[in-house]
């Protein structure tokens, strides 16, 4: 295809800062969540613009086969498009603009279009779960600051942009109003102490969404700050932190200060699960129970199970009544040790808990098992676990994934021994592009 098949945009022009603009349609959603538009040879991709619609974007890179930009202004607009309930949507949640039932039926699409790509055949899935409420489902939040007026607000900082900040007047809707709230008091408290922007990094919030448990951890770059919340109401715990400046990561150095407890508590499947200020934990906790209930039921007996990427327990301690023997093996020493904390509390005895990198587990571990449960980060399988998991060969192997790009690539190698059983999609993150998908494997 050459440069004349492609539609010219009908304007392409540079604004009063040099910034150069086009006008142009978009067609279709891709992988990343971007909508995709043609001109000049180029394929373009934007955020805050829908299929069918013409838009005038802002260009914010350029290279030889593709650019991205801002929109700036909708020229004709689709039907599927709504109002977006905050003004900074675009760096938290950029389908916010989008009718929902057209964000699931495309997220669909889009995790069978991505596990095709990778595996090369068609997995369908079976079922895409949608929750019930599209905002308020996050268990965990990170604000930064920035000052407006001489006083210091929260901000997220801008997509694509990280040293640009967008102000946060009430918060986010994505992690509810009770902990934005809370949230929301904690700033007033810094301003009428007086801190300064320069002296902090973040305010992390961790929610509990069936116990209503909210901890807040303040990371500071100032070891000799004193702050205390002690009298904000609606706070299990607050946890003031030191992080080391140098690092633009709010990691946790030395805790300078704990009121209350450092962790939270959430009920699922009639259990409690604690875990810490600095423990993963699944976001969307209504639909990360169907995703648990859709594989406790995919098998009457689980027999020798092996859960690796573990954090404090919650998939492997869910089949509590349906395995032999369960191995929990995690990287994080903060995770493993509330998972076993929660394998004591809720009466778990025939469960093992190993804190390790998952391509560090003995290969003994792996031998003899009936089933493996995959829950890992964004960047799938550690190639040393694939070659453990079909070295042993298991009855089933359970994938949880946020990312259905290396799922896929992982699956591929799977494939060569197993099939896919089940297959299905769950909107754990309404109005973002991300969603979970699950793959349940079993021997050929």
């Amino acid at each position: 295809m050459n440069d004349r098949d492609f539609p010219k945009p009908d304007k392409a022009f540079s604004p009063s800062n040099g910034a150069k603009e086009l006008e142009l349609d978009f067609d279709k959603i891709v992988g990343e969540g971007k909508t995709l538009g043609r001109a000049g040879g180029k394929v373009v991709f934007a955020y805050g613009v829908l299929p069918g619609e013409r838009a005038r974007i802002r260009v914010t890179r350029e290279k030889k086969n593709f650019i991205e930009g801002e929109t700036v202004e909708i020229r004709r607009t689709s039907p599927l498009r709504k109002e977006p309930v905050e003004d900074h949507y675009l760096n938290c949640s950029p389908w916010q603009i989008m009718d929902y039932e057209f964000q699931a039926k495309t997220k669909k699409a889009l995790i069978e279009d991505l596990l095709y790509q990778t595996v090369k055949e068609s997995v369908p899935l079976e079922s895409f779960h949608s929750p019930k409420n599209l905002y308020g489902y996050r268990t965990k939040i990170e604000y930064s600051f920035t000052e407006k007026d001489g006083k210091l607000a929260f901000a997220f900082h801008k997509r694509g942009a990280y040293y640009e900040k967008i102000i946060l007047p009430k918060g986010c809707s994505l992690i509810g109003e009770t902990a934005n709230e809370a949230a929301l008091k904690i700033l007033e408290k810094l301003n009428l102490a007086g801190v300064k922007q320069d002296k902090l990094k973040t305010l992390i919030l961790r929610k509990a969404s069936n116990t209503g448990d909210l901890l807040a951890c303040l990371y500071t770059k100032d070891e000799n700050l004193e702050f205390s919340c002690a009298d904000i109401k609606g706070l299990k715990g607050f946890m003031l932190i030191y992080s080391n400046p140098v690092s633009s990561t709010s990691t946790a150095d030395r805790i300078l200060k704990t009121e209350g407890a450092d962790y939270v508590t959430e009920k699922i499947g009639g259990m409690e699960f604690d875990y810490g200020f600095d423990c993963f934990f699944q976001n969307n906790i209504e639909l990360f129970e169907t995703a648990l209930e859709e594989i406790r039921s995919s098998a009457p007996d689980f027999g020798r199970t092996l859960d690796l990427y573990s954090g404090v327990g919650v998939i492997g301690f869910y089949l509590r009544d349906r395995f032999e023997k369960l191995v929990s093996v995690e990287f994080s020493p903060s995770s493993s040790r509330y998972a076993g904390i929660n394998a004591e509390k809720n009466g778990l005895k025939n469960c093992e808990i190993i804190c390790s990198p998952g391509e560090k587990t003995q290969e003994e571990i792996f031998k003899s098992l009936n089933t493996v449960i995959l829950d890992p980060p964004r960047a799938g399988l550690h190639k040393k676990v694939v070659k453990n998991i079909m070295a042993a060969l298991p009855d089933r192997i359970i994938y949880l994934s946020c990312n259905p790009i290396t799922q896929g690539r992982d699956a591929l190698f799977f494939l060569e021994k197993y099939r896919i059983a089940k297959a299905a999609g769950f909107d754990f993150y309404p109005n973002t592009p991300h969603a979970e998908s699950l793959l349940i494997f079993e021997k050929k």
